[in-house]
């Protein structure tokens, strides 16, 4: 049976022996137990409680509602503590004081433990004999020269007889395990009065008195602590303390026939111990040198070494020379993603602290939010040890940044050393750096440079993301300086986040355009799905603003810096800006139509725009029309071709997106379209020309 190899193992251990108390003490009311109850004379509990040697032992069946048990019919064998031996238990270190420590189930079990079920008599001991009691337990009879000690308590009397059974009177208190908190047990060990001083140094011990928590604790002994060089607990940080301690214990009960081979126990430190079979019972690294040790919250495995957790944090922690990296996992509130076993693992690209001081007149200007973003750059998800990185691959860090493998002539990231590799940890593995790998990024670039505006205007119009990673997508942007900026400031305190955002997507390419990949007249779409022109023949210029820095190169593309904002120029951007057309902007709005108009394609617009004087005089009659109707009377303004002045001719009919007919009239120098009078001609745009009309131009079917 089980329990029997258990007793075989304390007793190998000296532990059960100091589980009995041998010292002398007469003083019974530490006990906090009830007053006796009333019981029949001759029964085993009639007998005790005739005794005032039993007084404790009566009491302590009342609080445990054993009395009725031995008042009753039955066969019992009964081996008594005196009330000496109880108050030897309660003086005795074991973390007992009083029966107020101990819970009604262990003072059931403590009790059960005394009790043999049938009547067993001395004649019918025999030395080595194994008997169980009511407990379910084991104890062992031992008789030496004369002497008989039962559960390694000396017997002081034998065969006491009563109706319902036997009474053989004890000098201790037999205590098993199974009675006591896993605290209790440990206490009660001198050998582990290093790791009992632990648990107080960390306040952990009421943790494990509590009688109704389930725990199984991998328990170092004394000379664990020594080997692991763990002499003086005050050297000993208080939370690093806590960590390992924790580290021992799983929340749950396991005993050992649960364990398997490769299998994973979670801890109350968030971290995981492997367990090996293999050669022994191994955990953690440590050996299991006595296993099943129960108690009542769960039970004891001792090992022979202290288990140190081995997390990424860990594993930096003890090298020593990573108290920079740790010092700004901390500040960022980073630690706890690498200070924990779970389903992911990482590889950090670790800069030691000498990394750290070459950097340490910048770190001061950095926020929290650029520090943590630099670290998550020295990341990457997943295990990737030194043999599974080939030449030129790419690896992506947390941050969304790109980390590029080089082999030639040493391993190096990103350009940077790397000293050390494969310094495995148990939720990833470390390879050390002697640089800090900056970002690279435009964002990252842009900030380094000083583009304060044009950050701000990306922060705001939350377009920042799509510039500080590195995807598939690469991308030429012309920068703008602070002082463009500052030279339409009055202008973009008037325009929505909207506006400001397609004026920053106006300046962008998608795709790497260096300065010797663009040629003279050459045109490209931004993200705005504008046009930009460039001019090569007297210096460069995009949209006739001159380029004035080039080829800033970034991780994801590349920066050119311009000394005026780009504005686009589209017919929708023209008449924004002219600031007489928001009746005409709004009807295109209503009608789905200033998509059409805002962006450069291959078809470019003649527009007969109406100002807003024009359209208020039918207020009433637009405020009747459907919206297909809308449409079909906007359309009817738009030629899909682009028309200057000089193109018109008088008595010309051109047809408009609606399928209808405009008649142009020129005369005295001026030009009619319908009748209707231009009030100003050839006002240019991107995507085509806008006259300006007077009137609304009403199709003859409406």
């Amino acid at each position: 049976m089980r329990t029997i190899n258990l007793f075989k193992i304390l007793l190998l251990l000296g532990v059960f022996g100091l589980f009995t108390a041998c010292s002398e003490g007469e003083d019974d009311n530490i006990t906090n137990l009830p007053e006796d109850p009333e019981v029949e004379a001759g029964t085993i509990a009639g007998i005790a409680s005739a005794s005032e040697d039993f007084a404790t032992l009566v009491s302590a069946l009342s609080a445990a509602d054993l009395v009725t048990t031995f008042d009753s019919p039955g066969d019992y064998t009964v081996f008594a503590p005196t009330n000496d031996a109880f108050a030897n238990l309660l003086n005795a270190e074991n973390g007992i004081s009083s029966f107020d420590d101990l819970s009604a189930e262990a003072l059931d079990v403590l009790l059960k433990h005394h009790v043999v079920a049938g009547r067993v008599f001395s004649t019918d001991l025999s030395d080595g004999q194994m008997v169980e009691t009511l407990a379910g337990t084991m104890l062992e009879v031992k008789i030496t020269n004369g002497v008989v000690t039962v559960g390694g308590s000396q017997v002081a009397a034998v065969d006491v007889e009563a109706s319902n059974g036997v009474i053989h009177v004890l000098s201790d208190v037999m205590v098993t395990t199974k009675a006591l908190t896993i605290a209790q047990v440990a206490i009660s060990n001198p050998d582990f009065s290093t790791l009992v001083a632990a648990l107080s140094q960390a306040e952990l011990v009421s943790t494990f008195t509590d009688a109704n928590g389930e725990f199984t604790v991998f328990a170092p002994t004394n000379s664990a602590f020594e080997a692991a060089g763990i002499t003086d607990l005050s050297a000993v940080a208080k939370d690093d303390l806590t960590r390992i301690l924790q580290h021992h214990v799983y929340g749950g009960v396991a005993l050992s026939t649960s364990l398997s081979d490769g299998q994973m126990i979670p801890t109350l430190a968030n971290t995981k111990l492997p367990v090996s079979l293999t050669d022994g019972v191994t955990i953690g690294g440590g050996t299991v040198t006595a296993a099943d040790i129960e108690t009542v919250n769960g039970v004891i495995h001792v090992v022979d070494a202290v288990l140190l957790p081995q997390t990424i944090v860990d594993v930096a922690g003890r090298a020593g020379a990573f108290t920079a990296l740790l010092g700004a996992l901390s500040a960022t509130e980073l630690t706890d993603l690498f200070n924990f076993d779970g389903d992911k693992e990482y590889t950090v690209f670790a800069p030691n602290d000498d990394a750290f001081a070459a950097i340490e007149a910048v770190l001061p200007t950095l926020t929290t939010e650029e520090i943590a973003r630099i670290l998550a750059h020295h990341v990457v998800e997943g295990k990737v040890m030194a043999s599974d990185v080939t030449e030129g691959a790419m690896l992506t860090s947390l941050a969304g940044t790109k980390l590029t493998a080089s082999l030639m002539g040493g391993v190096t990231i990103n350009g940077v050393d790397v000293v050390a590799t494969d310094v495995e940890a148990s939720n990833g593995v470390i390879h050390v750096i002697d640089e800090v790998l900056l970002p690279n990024t435009i964002i990252d670039v842009a900030k380094s440079a000083g583009f304060t505006q044009l950050l701000g205007a990306l922060d705001a119009t939350e377009l920042t993301a799509m510039f500080n990673m590195d995807g598939d997508t690469e991308y030429t942007v012309f920068a703008p300086t602070n002082d463009a900026f500052a030279a339409i400031a009055d202008v973009v305190e008037t325009l929505s986040v909207e506006e400001i955002a397609r004026i920053l997507a106006h300046h962008v390419v998608p795709t790497k355009a260096l300065a010797g990949d663009l040629s003279n007249g050459q045109m490209v779409k931004s993200l705005a799905g504008t046009y930009l022109t460039f001019d090569l023949s007297n210096g460069a210029k995009v949209n006739g603003v001159s380029i004035t820095a080039t080829d800033v190169m970034a991780s994801n593309g590349v920066i050119h810096v311009v000394d005026e904002v780009l504005l686009p120029n589209t017919i929708v951007d023209v008449a924004k800006s002219a600031g007489s057309f928001t009746t005409l902007l709004g009807a295109l709005d209503a009608t789905d139509l200033t998509e059409m108009f805002n962006m450069d394609g291959d078809t470019q617009y003649t527009v007969f725009a109406p100002t807003d004087d024009a359209f208020a005089a039918i207020a009433e009659t637009v405020e009747g029309l459907t919206t297909e109707q809308l449409k079909g009377i906007l359309a009817h303004h738009v030629v899909p071709t682009k028309a200057l002045s000089t193109d018109l001719q008088d008595g010309q009919m051109v047809e408009t997106l609606a399928g209808t007919m405009l008649t142009v009239t020129i005369m005295d120098g001026k030009v009619y379209i319908d009748g209707v009078m231009v009030a100003a001609a050839d006002v240019g745009a991107s995507n085509g020309v806008i006259h300006v009309v007077s009137e609304v131009l009403i199709p003859a079917s409406n």
